[in-house]
């Protein structure tokens, strides 16, 4: 089979999107309906040994049945299934919708996102795994690399890769025939280490592993080693994720409890907990609106007041090196100087140049407005006490205190 190939007198192959032991992913245009779309075939026979051909067959036909019966925006679409003969050899294949953007795995390698676009990330997620549980269907591959981007905006991700899904009870626990756990290693719950099968649970276990890299950066278990890794996630308790509001934090701990009952009951649960999380975030943007529109008004104490604490929680909530973190220290800066304490605006800019240089660069204007001011403020007569940017970006423990 090769890219220009007629498939199920239909589907025009254009050019390999992905292979592997499953077989080949092709990008392909549908003749009949006028559109791109991605198929995935597999060849009935392809000279490896039987009992793992017909393992990838089962698995082949397992995803065909699971997509079949699953309908939802945040869930790969399939179009069309058959089976096709070329060059003397016979394919199964199956039609989905083609996707254009990474995956998130692919996102995550070269950015960061900011918290409220990680959070509508997140509640995508659990629509879809809601969508899928309601449907008696368990994902049991949850990870970075099977959820990808409709786009390159980022905008919609979609969940893939139902091949080892289940559908209702697992009766053969969660070992393959040769005794290997299935499922990928740093997502897997503690209950499908020691082969128990797959549930509901497990599946938000995993949605906790990926949640925890999409909000921190790294995974929550990092060990070397297969079996290192197994006992990390036995045994080891998750480093808290202090850096992150307090809601959000113990959501993320509540998912990655070693006893499936510790964790929340269903995906939908998880929604709805990131949705206040993500209201929150909301209300902290509104009172940083009151406390600019009170500098505004003159009414400098009041303003300073409202502002420090909400400085500390966006640099919580978007990172310290943030814009908005930023230019809300530097507005507290000017807001000192209006209330007569030019000493202490003088030493936060002086702290705070160096800082937004480093975060936005030399040449940003945020940079040059900071430069500006400083030039323009008394050098005290003594000097700067150190830590003052340090001491008003760390002025409360968590966003939401």
């Amino acid at each position: 089979m090769r890219a220009g190939d007629l498939l199920g007198e239909r589907y025009r192959l254009v050019g390999e999107l992905g292979r592997g032991g499953f077989g080949v992913v092709w990008e392909a245009y549908d003749q009949r309906v006028g559109r791109q779309v991605a198929v995935k075939t597999l060849r009935d026979q392809d000279g490896r040994q039987d009992q793992e051909a017909g393992t990838d067959r089962a698995r082949f036909g397992r995803e065909m049945a699971v997509l079949a019966r699953l309908t939802h925006p945040n869930i790969v679409l399939i179009f069309d299934q058959g089976e096709a003969a070329e060059g003397g050899e016979s394919y199964r294949y199956l039609v989905m919708e083609l996707l254009n953007g990474l995956t998130l795995k692919q996102v995550l390698a070269t950015e960061r996102p900011e918290l409220p676009r990680a959070l509508d990330w997140a509640r995508q997620l659990c629509a879809a795994l809601a969508a899928a549980h309601a449907a008696d269907v368990i994902h049991r591959d949850i990870k970075p690399e099977n959820i990808m981007f409709t786009d390159p905006d980022h905008r919609l991700l979609k969940v893939l890769d139902f091949g080892i899904a289940q559908i209702g009870d697992n009766k053969d626990g969660g070992l393959t025939t040769a005794g290997v756990v299935i499922g990928s290693a740093p997502y897997l719950a503690p209950e499908r280490w020691r082969g128990e099968a797959g549930t509901v649970r497990s599946d938000l276990y995993a949605l906790g592993c990926v949640l925890f890299e999409l909000f921190t950066g790294a995974r929550p278990f990092t060990a070397a080693g297969t079996y290192a890794l197994m006992v990390q996630h036995v045994e080891a308790p998750p480093v808290p994720a202090t850096a992150l509001p307090r809601e959000l934090d113990r959501l993320l701990l509540d998912l990655l409890a070693k006893d499936p009952a510790a964790r929340p009951p269903a995906a939908a649960e998880v929604g709805r907990r990131l949705e206040r999380v993500a209201e929150a975030v909301r209300d902290l943007r509104r009172r940083a609106d009151a406390a600019f529109q009170a500098a505004g008004e003159g009414r400098a104490p009041e303003a300073l007041t409202q502002l420090r604490p909400l400085i500390a929680q966006f640099a919580l909530a978007f990172g310290r090196g943030d814009g908005r973190t930023v230019r809300g220290c530097h507005d507290f800066a000017v807001l000192l100087a209006r209330a007569g304490a030019h000493d202490q605006s003088y030493c936060l800019l002086d702290e705070l140049l160096p800082h937004a240089a480093a975060a936005l660069g030399e040449g940003h204007p945020d940079v040059e407005d900071i430069q500006r001011r400083l030039a323009r403020t008394p050098v005290p007569e003594r000097p700067c006490p150190p830590g003052v940017l340090d001491a008003l970006l760390s002025g409360v423990n968590r966003a939401g205190s």
